[in-house]
């Protein structure tokens, strides 16, 4: 293409010839200016480019993380309904002052428990390497940073001070908590088979209760009980409000993904 501009710019300069070296020297500066400006944009457009494949790489590994984070909230949100009713439960049965049977044993086995949140984050460590930057969509680099410096941290930060709270509380469950076994076929209704449920079961975590004559009495284990039901209630709603909140944001990152 320079080519062509050079001879078209030497017959107009041959035309002329009193301006004929002023018109070649002022041709060459043009065509050098035309060819760096076509360079130029060659290789903006190249760098432009590798971003937006850059991009498209990042928002799939992310959308990918997201998805197996929600099945963790699945079998988190399960377990800490769980808790609630089972902690609802017990109370009514102590209340009631109702003989022993092993359903007792399945719901007093989530007083000891709380869900570990753990997420994947292999895409957002990427898109931070990278530079926040080469996410286009504001709404989708802002959705992004939000969930994993504000909401992901919040949420293991309330889940530890809940499990550390359900630690100090050892000494008043455990004397209660006996050694048998329970059996799949004595599981109340009310517990819901989801997640960690099924491995609980196959590995006989859930066992039958001890001193039984003596819990009924334990009027300061019913407070605590009550009050773990009322954290499980609140934690269960913050999993479940950033589980909502990921759920939108692969809605928006495959929208993302199908316009580029």
């Amino acid at each position: 293409m320079i080519g062509f501009f050079r001879k078209i710019r030497k017959k107009l300069a041959d035309d002329n010839k009193p301006l004929k070296y002023m018109r070649y020297a002022v041709g060459e500066i043009v065509l050098v200016v035309i060819g760096i400006l076509i360079a130029l944009s060659i290789n903006n457009w190249n760098e432009l480019n590798k971003e937006r494949k850059s991009e498209k790489i990042i928002l799939n590994e992310i959308r990918d993380n997201l998805k197996f984070d929600l099945e963790d909230f699945e079998s988190n949100i399960a377990n800490l309904q769980n808790k609630a009713t089972s902690c609802k439960s017990i109370l009514k049965i102590l209340e009631s002052n109702s003989a022993y049977n092993d359903s007792v044993g399945f719901f007093f086995y989530y007083l000891k428990t709380y869900p570990h949140f753990s997420n994947k984050s292999n895409g957002y460590n990427l898109l931070q390497s990278k530079g926040l930057d080469i996410i286009q969509n504001d709404s989708i680099r802002k959705g992004i940073t939000d969930l994993y410096e504000d909401r992901y941290k919040y949420l293991k930060t309330y889940e530890k001070e809940r499990i550390d709270y359900n630690n100090s509380l050892e000494n008043k469950i455990t004397p209660y908590y006996g050694t048998r076994t329970l059996s799949k076929d004595s599981l109340p209704n009310e517990i819901v088979i989801k997640g960690s449920v099924k491995i609980l079961l196959q590995f006989g975590f859930f066992r039958n209760i001890r001193n039984y004559d003596l819990l009924k009495k334990d009027l300061e284990l019913r407070g605590i009980i009550k009050d773990i039901e009322t954290w499980a209630t609140i934690l269960g709603a913050t999993h479940n409000g950033v589980r909502n909140d990921v759920l939108e944001l692969i809605k928006q990152i495959e929208k993302e993904l199908e316009i580029n």
